[in-house]
């Protein structure tokens, strides 16, 4: 048997090896837990080897602070600073704001056989932290169970990690023509100026084409665009004016991806969800605004609406190839003349992958909203106010349309709680939310992330953040985007970002339930607006076991230690636990 060592968490964990990790997402099988008894109080080892070296960063402790309770009121265990009342669940922290680390001595009496102790250390700031560590557990606990068996999902996150890559990849290209837009911006123009100097551009659109009518639309995503005929299958009023506009790639079915009678049902089942007054779109609009309108005069280069005439929004669906990668996107470029942008389409668009709609036709739906998110994004803007969010902000609030408006013309539908939150417990930990990657990097443990913070959010918020991110978020260059939540939560009346981010961290790895759960925290059934945000329990799902914190402690981090109560105990002790400065720590049992 091999020998292990345990880490500054108590956690004594193998690689596994190389052969287990076949068909698996190797982002979230990056670990095995082995548990066993520390049998001395510095470190644990076996087969008389050495104590493994710890990846953590030496911390120095300035001072020793106390937890308080970390809840109120109904559902809430926690007594006072070291009590459990034995029953629901109790929640303490500790918010470290000074500029050393601080030491806790944890000790809670009241607890039982079986109750389960977790510590979630939450790096809220935008900044790196030295490491924590959970110190030395001076009341046995019972054996704990090997966690995260990660092929329990990883299959679900594996058929989704391509989209996610694929997409960042996109959104870097749409930060970058709004960047270039807002460097731009210019004097309004009349209506009769923009007729005149862009006559040419305005005679090459065609606006609401009839059923049948043909088109060649490039697909930009490649880093060769490439150019694909269409033709419309369907077309639908919006209460804005607007019309969708459907276009149908023929190879679609003649390739024999559908039949004719499956794709008309797809496309039938999408429409539903999409068009009308009561469609997605249309919910969209009057909660964030429209996709296009007059700030478009502010710029030369832009398609406009004309007098009498708005411009479509056009739903293009590709029978693209499988390696494309991507499920759907928006691209900026295409709301381009083709003077500055000569593979610009020149229109409101929304490209669909036809493979996606056969893979799921919920996700697909569910995707179409999403980037109809960003269309409206890039429109109120970047074009209407001449600010843009940081990627993992404009990613959060396209998410948050998925579990607003996605649920409610999608059968209940919810792909954040479906794949996205459940998909961040099996990450570890160690995500860092605002340093989003892009390009080729796996960035879906930061959608899931993301996405699980959004709706958090969401519940604690209801629409209030979401529309507020369009209305009232001026970032993207004096002021960051953190700067900006961090704003929305206090103007809204709550504490912090670092504070709503630790409650997140506490509801996700203390995998609390949905019913049953102190106020301020859980994924609770509750009413926003018209809409009836749905109930998640967490407590079923797989959690795996922590990620090292092998390269720091990274800005808006979580990380995380889980005991469970050996039989005959009555309180749960761990002695120097360290808390970095501009950190906080909570300590959840139930």
């Amino acid at each position: 048997m091999r020998s292990v060592a345990c880490s500054a968490f108590e956690l004594c964990l193998i690689r596994a090896p190389r052969e287990f990790k076949i068909n698996m997402n190797y982002r979230y099988m990056k670990y095995l837990l082995v548990s066993i008894f520390c049998l001395a109080l510095a470190a644990c080892g076996g087969g008389g080897s050495s104590p493994a070296a710890s990846n953590q960063v030496p911390t120095t402790v300035g001072l020793t602070a106390s937890l308080v309770p970390g809840c109120t009121g109904a559902n809430c265990g926690a007594i006072n600073a070291n009590t459990y009342s034995g029953t629901g669940i109790g929640v303490w922290r500790y918010n470290n704001t000074s500029s050393s680390a601080a030491t806790i001595n944890v000790d809670i009496a009241g607890v039982a056989a079986g109750k389960v102790a977790t510590l979630v250390f939450s790096n809220g700031s935008q900044a790196s932290a030295t490491a924590p560590a959970s110190g030395i557990l001076a009341s046995p606990v019972a054996p704990t169970p090997v966690l995260a068996d990660s092929g329990l999902f990883a299959g679900a996150v594996a058929e989704h990690q391509k989209h996610d890559d694929a997409h960042a990849q996109m959104l870097e290209k749409n930060r970058a023509i709004s960047a270039g837009l807002i460097r731009s911006r210019t004097t309004a123009k009349t209506a009769a100026d923009l007729l005149s100097t862009n006559s040419a551009a305005v005679t090459r659109l065609s606006f609401s084409p009839a059923v049948g009518a043909s088109r060649s639309w490039i697909d930009n995503f490649p880093a060769t665009p490439v150019a694909y005929a269409a033709s419309v299958q369907f077309v639908c009023p919006l209460p804005s004016g607007r019309n969708v506009v459907w276009w149908v790639d023929p190879t679609i079915v003649s390739s024999g991806k559908f039949t004719a009678a499956e794709l008309s049902a797809a496309l039938g089942a999408m429409q539903t969800s999409y068009c009308g007054s009561a469609g997605g779109l249309a919910q969209l609009n009057t909660l964030l605004g429209d996709l296009w309108g007059s700030a478009a005069s502010t710029y030369a280069e832009l398609i406009k609406d004309v007098p009498g005439t708005l411009q479509d929004v056009n739903v293009v669906l590709l029978n693209v190839p499988d390696s494309a990668g991507w499920a759907g996107y928006f691209f900026g470029g295409n709301n381009l003349l083709k003077t500055p942008s000569n593979s610009s389409n020149e229109a409101l668009a929304v490209f669909i992958n036809a493979g996606q709609i056969k893979a799921s036709l919920n996700y697909t739906t569910s995707t179409l909203l999403h980037e109809s998110t960003h269309m409206v994004n890039f429109y109120q803007r970047s074009v209407a106010r001449g600010v843009v969010h940081d990627t993992w902000l404009e990613e959060t609030s396209a998410m948050m349309t998925e579990d607003i408006v996605t649920p409610a013309v999608v059968s209940g539908y919810n792909k954040i709680l479906s794949y996205r939150l459940p998909g961040y417990l099996l990450t570890g930990g160690n995500v860092s939310y605002i340093n989003w990657p892009t390009l080729l990097v796996d960035s879906s443990p930061n959608y899931a992330i993301g996405g699980g913070f959004g709706a958090f959010l969401n519940r604690r918020y209801g629409l209030s953040i979401y529309q507020q991110l369009v209305t009232s978020c001026s970032d993207g260059t004096s002021l960051t985007s953190y700067a900006c939540l961090d704003g929305l939560i206090k103007a809204n009346g709550g504490p912090s970002f670092s504070d709503e981010f630790a409650r997140f961290g506490a509801t996700a790895f203390g995998q609390l339930p949905a019913v049953g759960t102190p106020a301020g925290y859980g994924y609770p059934s509750t009413v926003a607006g018209a809409y009836t945000l749905q109930a998640k329990d967490l407590s079923p799902l797989a959690l795996a076991a922590p990620a090292s914190l092998t390269s720091g402690y990274a800005a808006t981090t979580h990380t995380y230690q889980r005991d469970t109560i050996a039989a005959g105990k009555t309180s749960y002790v761990r002695n120097g636990v360290v808390v970095p400065a501009n950190t906080s720590l909570m300590v959840i049992i139930k």
